[in-house]
């Protein structure tokens, strides 16, 4: 009997206690999940927008490595059959259009040309107007012309572009327009192409937040910028094709 009356339970200021020190423990196991859970979606986000700008950049070298116009003497060769517009380059309007052979048939025994023209140029996002898309259009018919909207199959390598631009060497200086069918550059295409890609960091929901209550934050999102300078590898017999000469450094 003794012992029964030496028993007691918690006291109600040891369970409040005890109930803060709990309390505190979660608040502060739960602040630090969602530090690491907001730190690993940053992170993928950043990762998942370096290599939409890496692999869109990519494409636009391959494409412009294998840039191809001909002269009419050669015409025959290329297998046109009914395509109405022959290979061309040119940059205007901010739309970057050139023919490249950097295409292959897959169909076995076909005579189908490698030639396609393709297509990029910055557009605003559909579902955003404050972003723009870097849009990539291919042409594999050459009929009519790639700047219609409804010519070309379309896919957006960039959701989110700040800039594009290319500048192009002529043989003394680099210009920011070219035309093969212009008088001075007529069936002639630049050795050298610089391009420059800039793409904003994505958003986490705060920046969002922020912007949509003032929509000038957006000039000072951070960006992620990317420059390459691609070499024509093969103008197909042009041999007037303009390159490097003078003082001309790699960069």
């Amino acid at each position: 009997m003794q012992m029964l009356k030496n028993q007691h339970g918690f006291s109600l200021l040891e369970i409040i206690l005890a109930l803060s020190i709990l309390a505190a423990l979660s608040v502060m196991t739960i602040n630090i999940l969602t530090t690491q859970l907001s730190t690993r979606e940053k992170v993928t986000d950043y990762n998942t927008q370096k290599h939409s700008i890496n692999m869109a950049m990519k494409k636009i070298y391959d494409d412009l490595q294998s840039a191809y116009i001909s002269d009419q003497k050669s015409l025959t060769s290329l297998n046109l059959g009914a395509r109405q517009i022959v290979p061309q380059l040119y940059f205007r309007n901010n739309n970057l259009v050139f023919s490249t052979s950097n295409f292959k048939s897959y169909i076995a025994n076909s005579t189908q040309s490698n030639l396609a023209f393709v297509r990029y140029y910055i557009r605003p996002d559909p579902q955003n107007s404050n972003k723009n898309q870097l849009i990539r259009a291919v042409d594999t018919d050459m009929s009519e012309s790639i700047e219609r909207d409804d010519v070309g199959l379309k896919e957006v390598l960039d959701p989110d572009i700040k800039e594009f631009r290319v500048l192009f060497w002529n043989g003394n200086e680099y210009r920011q327009e070219w035309d093969t069918t212009a008088n001075d550059t007529q069936n002639k295409l630049p050795k050298l192409v610089k391009i420059h890609l800039e793409s904003y960091s994505p958003e986490g929901s705060l920046d969002k937040q922020l912007r949509e209550a003032n929509p000038v934050s957006q000039q000072n999102r951070k960006t992620y910028m990317l420059d390459t300078t691609v070499y024509i590898m093969s103008t197909n017999g042009i041999s007037n094709a303009l390159n490097p000469s003078g003082s001309f450094k790699w960069q």
